[in-house]
């Protein structure tokens, strides 16, 4: 069976005259007539009624021309969508995150796209940064915001979304709660709630380092291996902590933010992508997120 063959049938059903279907499908006659013939010998059924005056389909012809027209409804339907997914009209896209993104403006960034792109599914992956890059590099995510700290990037596009500087979390009530801004040195024998060093070596020896050039090293009582436990823990008072600025956002009570002065490090976040996997479609979404970067 061939696809030719069907289109001349439902020309023929449907204008039930061979001499119109003919003109309609733009070749002659005789050449539809045995297309009509070597259809029906196929199939073993008879589709159509032919007399001299008049053609008109049997109950058989009836119920292929429904079955045709729905093959024909979905190929249109599958040719519509994949020029739609070639042009990042529709698709899904999977996109991982750290969860500190989540108080960065990623999220008015996704909702910015989804209000203009209603058509693509978004798939979420809230992971951490080694959780995310074999992710990534195995396919298994399109977009990958992280923190960078000595990781193996190679081979992999990247842009920095948020650049912003730490601020420390104390605890309502601290003296420092009187200060506008908080010096380094000022957290000299403060007790200190910091990254967890076995799971961001890098990051810990970064603020270690700022902390040897300010001439002490920290009193650090606690370690953990998020922002939102570290927050969580300096509203029990145990101590302060250095977290990125839009950790201010939480308002949690028992908690208040100062600048903090001093030779730290920024704070970033930073997309990742592989350049070969970059669809149309995941370049809409880099240039809705490309206007919400915040670099501060």
């Amino acid at each position: 069976m061939e696809f030719r063959q069907l289109k001349y049938f439902i020309a023929v059903a449907e204008e039930l005259h061979f001499g119109r279907a003919a003109e309609r499908c733009h070749i002659a006659q005789p050449p539809l007539s045995q297309q009509i013939k070597r259809l029906e010998e196929e199939l073993g059924v008879m589709l159509l009624e032919r007399t001299s005056r008049k053609v008109s389909l049997t109950p058989e012809g009836a119920e292929f021309l429904d079955r045709v027209r729905e093959v024909f409804g979905r190929m249109d339907e599958a040719v519509d969508r994949v020029k739609s997914m070639s042009r990042g009209e529709e698709g899904c896209l999977r996109v991982g995150f750290i969860g500190p993104a989540s108080l960065s403006s990623l999220p008015q960034a996704i909702r910015c796209f989804r209000d203009a792109n209603p058509r693509i599914k978004l798939d979420f992956s809230a992971k951490s940064t080694t959780e995310q890059l074999p992710m990534l590099r195995g396919d298994r995510l399109d977009i990958a915001f992280v923190r960078l700290f000595g990781h193996d990037v190679e081979k992999l596009e990247q842009m920095v979304f948020l650049r912003e500087p730490y601020v420390l979390a104390l605890p309502q009530g601290h003296r420092f709660e009187a200060l506008e801004r908080v010096d380094i040195l000022q957290l000299d024998g403060e007790p200190l709630i910091f990254n967890q060093r076995i799971a961001q070596p890098a990051l810990y020896r970064s603020l270690m380092g700022s902390f040897h050039k300010a001439g002490f090293m920290p009193n650090i009582v606690q370690e953990v291996n998020t922002e939102q436990s570290t927050i969580a823990l300096v509203s029990t008072g145990l101590g302060m902590a250095l977290v990125p600025a839009s950790s201010a956002g939480d308002q949690r009570a028992g908690v208040i933010f100062r600048p903090l002065d001093g030779d730290l490090p920024n704070w970033e976040i930073t997309a990742l992508w592989k350049s070969r996997k970059e669809t149309e479609l995941l370049r809409r979404f880099l240039a809705v997120v490309t206007e919400f970067r915040e670099l501060n």
